[in-house]
């Protein structure tokens, strides 16, 4: 004998199920791809900040450099342009 009904919703019925496999396989797949994106995370800050040393030492090498033929310039009174074509074979007259 029921003296009280009982309301029902959808809200408040709750049917406990026993969990899908499927659902624990989804759960597997997103950590094992946010695995893979910190380890990609990792490669790229890794390539940026040995990038940034490169960068850095080729500006180093430039300015050394820049300075060595201005002073060889100096030296040998000719003009900077000149001396980059170093490798060049002089040309001879003819004898």
């Amino acid at each position: 004998m029921n003296l009280f009904p009982v309301p029902t919703s959808r809200f408040t019925h709750h049917v406990s199920r026993p969990r899908s496999p499927r659902r624990r396989q989804a759960g597997s797949a997103v950590i094992v791809v946010m695995a893979l994106l910190a380890i990609i995370l990792v490669y790229v800050a890794g390539n940026l900040r040995t990038l940034n040393s490169l960068d850095r030492e080729l500006k180093l090498l430039e300015r050394q450099q820049t300075r060595r033929l201005q002073a060889t310039a100096r030296v040998t009174h000719i003009s900077p342009a000149a001396v980059i074509g170093t490798n060049s074979v002089p040309k001879s007259g003819p004898k």
